[in-house]
């Protein structure tokens, strides 16, 4: 804020200056008219240039990061997960309550989802949007007496109103582990 305060200044005494060399003729109120309008057009430029390369309408925001607030076992298939606990929801496209997230504008966005299962244990799960399968993750601890983690991540065009969620995939979603699971998405443009 100073630095672009100071940067006008600057603008506004060296623009004067070099006006009154070229136009001694013009009073002072028509000089600072010029300077406005160039501060102005600068201004604009900014503008036009922040929203190039952002990429994205500012106004559209949107992410997500939530994590699993208690283990969850024997879900049935198609079953919806339900993360619950709220780290970040900029936009308001995550329900915790129901674990759908509804796409608000048409958009690419990414979502990243993790699962956490106990040794002996296995926890499969598919990523769904508008209730068709896109993707599936699997963590696996059969015969195993460590915990095992998985995560998978997919990038969608979506339109507005699109619902997408993680699910339990047919019998296999035995044991998903608490707090080290996770579901999180943003609006990539």
């Amino acid at each position: 804020m100073r630095a672009t305060a100071s940067l006008v200044i600057a603008i506004f005494v060296f623009s004067a200056r070099a006006l009154e060399k070229k136009c001694d003729k013009l009073s002072t109120k028509e000089l600072l008219e010029i300077v406005k309008n160039r501060v102005d057009e600068m201004e604009q430029r900014k503008n036009e240039q922040n929203c190039k390369c952002s990429g994205t309408d500012q106004t559209k925001k949107v992410a997500f990061h939530v994590n699993l607030g208690s283990d969850i076992r024997n879900l049935k298939p198609k079953a919806v997960v339900i993360f619950d606990q709220v780290v970040l929801n900029i936009g308001k496209a995550y329900n915790p309550s129901n674990g759908l997230f509804t796409c608000p504008d048409d958009g690419v966005y990414s979502f990243t989802w993790t699962a956490l299962t106990s040794p002996n244990n296995s926890f499969e799960s598919d990523f769904v949007v508008n209730g068709k399968v896109v993707a599936g993750n699997r963590a696996s601890a059969y015969n195993d007496k460590e915990y095992q983690p998985a995560t998978k991540a997919v990038v969608l065009e979506l339109k507005k109103g699109d619902v997408a969620n993680v699910a339990a995939h047919g019998h296999y979603a035995k044991h998903i582990f608490h707090f080290w699971s996770s579901y999180s998405g943003f609006r990539i443009f």
